[in-house]
């Protein structure tokens, strides 16, 4: 018997399409789901744990939907899943696949079945966007137009969660991973804590040129970055907690532009709550992860700081990152995702001891904790794309 799906990926406008216009995803991991949510961002998308198995059994009793994403990952024979898939799926439903193969002559015989696509994990963001989201729903979201490095938002939702250790860890496996140049910018200026974590002292340069831009040029780099290693540098201050800053909007955007010119990725450790002069950043920023641990005034200061993040840069570029989950004393995850309203889409666990001995000696939780960069690896995969660059190798190889 053979498989019949052609029809799946080229539906007609009927008004039962138009009526069912639910993309349902079953995806086994916290970042594939992330990043169908935000991808698709805009549609009527549910997205549900599992695997293809589990959206047979779905389509059994349930066929209303416009489009069906499935992970065939750890199927031992997807071909004989998508013959039964094909017994209980409506002809007009699109059906797009998510699976550990890279191999040209799988997606070929993929395609040729009449999906509407095929991802490879792991999945990110923007290939999403790129490549799904345009079969799908037939557009292509914003996306950044502007050239420059990639900038990252770390903001805590309450006070010791981590989000410093995170903005560090985070910059130096960036440039680890990807060999590019890296900035890491800790625009708490008042008694911010990334300096004292390095073990490094800082100058009065960032404070200058976020007060008056037109003092700050390409010198001011020079100046005012302290480097970490060979390809990650620290612009930070140290001002007196009695200062009367005055930080300008346009100075905020001044010092931004120049570091995206020089370097390839920017992490910045954003004080909360943002004043006026710190939107720049926000909404420049390719992700914000809203960084919190599972306590009632994480939880409820999430809420208002992914709103906040919603309101100046759009719900796509939001990604909540649970810190230090199953720590002793915090709440269960079951009510960290009632609070939350859905999984969080990045999750470090508790690492113990040796993440506040590694601050304690002044030196990265990387070279003291081995287990956080496993924990970051999904995390910087999301960021850089690492890990799917083959696919977009392979949709040029096929013309795609």
């Amino acid at each position: 018997m053979s498989v019949n799906i052609a029809a799946l990926s080229t539906p007609e406008e009927a008004t039962s399409v138009v009526a069912r216009n639910r993309i349902v995803c079953f995806v086994n991991d916290e970042l594939s789901a992330a990043a169908l949510r935000k991808g698709l961002e805009g549609s009527n998308i549910s997205i549900k744990r599992g695997t293809i198995r589990n959206a047979i059994r779905m389509l059994e009793t349930d066929t209303e939907l416009f489009a069906l994403v499935t992970d065939i990952s750890g199927i031992d024979d997807p071909f004989a899943e998508l013959e039964r898939l094909a017994g209980v799926c409506p002809p007009d439903v699109r059906v797009a696949l998510i699976g550990e193969s890279r191999e040209i002559t799988f997606y070929r015989a993929l395609m040729e079945l009449g999906l509407t696509e095929y991802l490879p994990r792991p999945i990110t963001r923007d290939m999403v966007l790129d490549q799904l989201r345009p079969k799908l729903l037939g557009d292509r979201a914003p996306a950044p137009t502007d050239r420059g490095g990639h900038v990252i938002s770390i903001c805590g939702a309450q006070g010791g969660a981590g989000a410093t250790s995170i903005a560090i860890n985070l910059a130096l496996q960036l440039a680890e991973t990807t060999k590019a140049k890296v900035a890491l910018l800790d625009l708490h200026l008042q008694g911010g804590e990334t300096a004292v974590m390095l073990g490094v002292q800082p100058g009065p340069g960032l404070r200058i040129a976020l007060e008056n831009p037109m003092r700050a040029d390409t010198l001011f780099l020079e100046r005012a970055a302290i480097a970490v290693n060979e390809r990650v540098s620290l612009i930070s201050a140290d001002e007196e907690l009695d200062a009367q800053l005055d930080i300008t909007e346009a100075g905020v955007r001044h010092v931004l532009g120049l570091l995206r010119q020089r370097f390839n990725y920017i992490v910045v450790d954003v004080p909360v709550p943002f004043p006026s002069s710190i939107h720049p950043v926000i909404s420049l920023s390719r992700h914000v992860l809203v960084l919190l641990e599972a306590e009632v005034t994480g939880l409820r200061n999430a809420h208002a700081l992914r709103a906040a993040v919603t309101n100046i840069a759009g719900r796509d570029r939001v990604f909540t990152l649970l810190n230090r989950a199953n720590r002793p004393g915090g709440l269960p995850r079951a009510a960290v995702v009632k609070a939350l309203g859905t999984e969080p889409d990045m999750v470090v666990p508790d690492l113990g001891k040796g993440m506040t001995q590694a601050v304690n000696l002044g030196i990265p939780a990387l070279k003291h904790v081995s287990a956080l960069r496993r924990h970051l690896a999904p995390i910087v995969r999301e960021i850089t794309g690492i890990g799917a660059e083959q696919k977009g190798r392979l949709r040029r190889l096929l013309g795609l």
